[in-house]
């Protein structure tokens, strides 16, 4: 617990948890100003095609895009920053001094930073429902009740199930950044590995496309898999969150949608979330081995 408290006072003091978490909130504003602008002008004309209510659980998809899909690349980013500064700044050679277990040193560290991913979590819904309300107010859009219906448990299934694909996401920039020992190198090779995946799986569902078009005969397109590259750790957790209510995956690039939703069958949650944990223990376990083959001087 000692470990962990000071995690949580060095995230709390770090510039860049503040930076970040503002950064989200701020791009959700925006987009909720759109949003807001966008149904007001049709409302005005008269035209709104039966979008002219913000209605729940359907705004989740909007928010969870800001806490889990946005919010994940820059959880990514935050992860491997914090953890790879412990090697620019010399963090960890005070660390081993003290007789500390490196891998207990990393396991609070995970823990503490998620706490604090889930705090931001937390504060980008609480945030996202507000942002629902004030738009309809400002734009004078209704907005249906949170709390009808399924309600607190749409919220809940929300937080429970997109937080461990939170998680997951960060734990990349955490495993790379031990490995590479540095906080720069674990940014820029997580958001590679982000945008290298996405483009990836697009190749590879074009090229699976002939596959797909024997369904013709039959009256429709053929979907095929789950294939192998339905199962890489970004895609995987857009899975999940594909099947929260409200839909918080459908506009991800390697969620299930696009291409993807058309041509492939989607992993079901009962194999996408085992692998997702699988994921962050793998991660972890590998930071947990490199920092105990590494040598600190």
């Amino acid at each position: 617990m000692r470990l962990i408290r000071a995690e949580l006072l060095k995230a709390r003091r770090r510039t860049m948890t503040w930076v970040l978490l503002t950064v989200a909130l701020v791009l959700m504003g925006l987009s909720y100003l759109l949003i807001g602008l966008g149904m007001s002008a049709l409302r005005g004309s008269g035209s709104d095609f039966g979008l002219g209510i913000l209605e729940f659980p359907a705004q989740y998809a909007t928010i969870g895009q800001f806490a889990f899909g946005i919010g994940g690349l820059l959880a990514t980013v935050y992860v491997a920053a914090l953890v790879g500064s412990d090697w620019n700044w010399g963090v960890l050679r005070n660390v081993v001094a003290r007789g500390e277990s490196r891998a207990n040193y990393l396991l609070a560290k995970a823990a503490g930073l998620a706490i604090v991913l889930g705090i931001g979590m937390l504060i980008i819904f609480a945030a996202g429902i507000l942002m629902v309300f004030l738009a309809g107010l400002v734009f004078n859009v209704p907005v249906s009740n949170p709390l009808r219906g399924r309600g607190l448990q749409d919220l809940a299934e929300n937080l429970v199930l997109g937080y461990p694909v939170l998680l997951q996401r960060a734990a990349l920039g955490f495993a790379v950044a031990v490995v590479m020992r540095s906080q720069l190198a674990g940014s820029v090779v997580g958001i590679a590995l982000w945008l290298g995946e996405s483009f990836l799986t697009t190749v590879l569902t074009v090229i699976s496309i002939p596959n797909n078009l024997g369904g013709f005969i039959d009256g429709g397109i053929q979907q095929i898999g789950p294939v192998w590259y339905q199962f890489l750790p970004i895609s995987i957790g857009g899975y999940v969150l594909n099947v929260l209510p409200g839909g918080s995956g459908l506009v991800s690039a390697a969620a299930g949608g696009g291409l993807q939703g058309l041509f492939l069958k989607p992993v079901p949650l009962e194999l996408a979330l085992p692998m997702v944990l699988i994921y962050l223990a793998v991660a972890i376990g590998v930071a947990i081995v490199a920092l105990n083959r590494q040598e600190i001087v």
